[in-house]
């Protein structure tokens, strides 16, 4: 039995699902997914007890810090620390407003209420037009990353995913940062963003999108490493591209269950592009790594054969 594509059909961007450890819900028996601000909420969630049929959840994160105003909460990604916490990093308007930066938010529960009672951004890199996208990793050796993009378009230079060592707690960073790669493709256009990084038999293989999310020519690429922090070796052409049934599809996140993996990603109706109704629905395609390193992902397709 299969299921249709988007799962969600409304605007819910830079979509993140949190599975168990298994691939199975999390500790509440549900999926969460969590999004870019709208719908009245600063951090938009979505419960599933299948990964196919979501409903409405709560505001993740309902007070924002005093450093921090609302409009331009981005990107969240929740992880679960082995202390039973959870993490949220997350987007925000900076305490200079016109730049963005991250947060770090802490919650009990996958569907919080998180909290970040930090006097500060965790990273905010205002010289380069801010901080956004921040994306965490956990390594087999229990070495925590943190990966980002400094919004470098945003004030006409470029933008690169840059990565930092965490501490064990998760909410520090230690060491220096380490830019990545930047935008140098052609389909890429002005910018990189939304790393998202998964490692399959000792190959750590980084997920981004490139272009502008508003643009038909959104897409995903990646770029492989045999190390967390580099260097990275791009792929030329994007894996993820639109199609006639989902427009910009991008800013994805991955799972596994049952053996598969799954990506996550918002994508446009082709004929409502960078409109706010629909907006940008949820989608998943499977995501199939070859024994001979190539990565491919199914393209969007609304009548999908098999489910997670």
């Amino acid at each position: 039995m299969g299921f249709t594509n988007p799962v969600y059909a409304s605007n819910f961007p830079d979509p993140l699902i949190l599975t168990g450890p298994d691939g199975g819900p999390a500790e509440d028996g549900r999926y969460w997914a969590y999004a870019t601000n709208g719908n009245g909420a600063n951090v938009q969630t979505l419960t599933s007890t299948d990964l196919i049929t979501w409903e409405q959840g709560p505001d993740a994160l309902p007070q924002l810090p005093d450093w921090s105003t609302p409009g331009k909460v981005w990107a969240p990604e929740v992880i679960r620390h082995s202390d039973g916490r959870y993490l949220m990093y997350y987007t925000t308007r900076a305490p200079d407003p016109s730049h963005q930066c991250v947060g770090l938010a802490i919650g009990d529960a996958p569907g919080g209420p998180f909290v970040d009672d930090h006097d500060g951004p965790l990273i905010c890199e205002s010289d380069q037009g801010g901080s956004i996208d921040a994306h965490p990793y956990v390594d087999r050796d229990g070495n925590r990353y943190l990966y980002w993009k400094n919004d470098g378009n945003h004030v006409g230079v470029d933008s690169y995913i840059s990565v930092q060592r965490l501490d064990e707690t998760g909410t520090e960073l230690v060491g220096e940062p380490r830019q990545l790669f930047k935008q140098d493709q052609p389909w890429e256009g002005p910018l990189v963003e939304g790393p998202f990084l998964w490692e399959r038999d000792g190959t750590y293989v980084m997920f981004y999108s490139g272009n502008g999310f508003t643009s038909p020519d959104y897409a995903v690429g990646i770029a492989t490493a045999d190390n967390p922090l580099g260097p990275f070796t791009k792929q030329p052409e994007p894996i993820l591209v639109g199609n006639d049934v989902a427009a910009g599809p991008g800013h994805n996140a991955l799972f596994a269950k049952d053996g598969r993996v799954w990506m996550v990603y918002h994508g446009w109706a082709p004929d409502a592009v960078g409109e706010s109704i629909p907006g940008r629905m949820m989608w998943l395609s499977e995501v199939t790594f070859g024994d001979d390193g190539t990565v491919t992902v199914e393209p969007p397709r609304t009548d999908y054969p098999i489910r997670p």
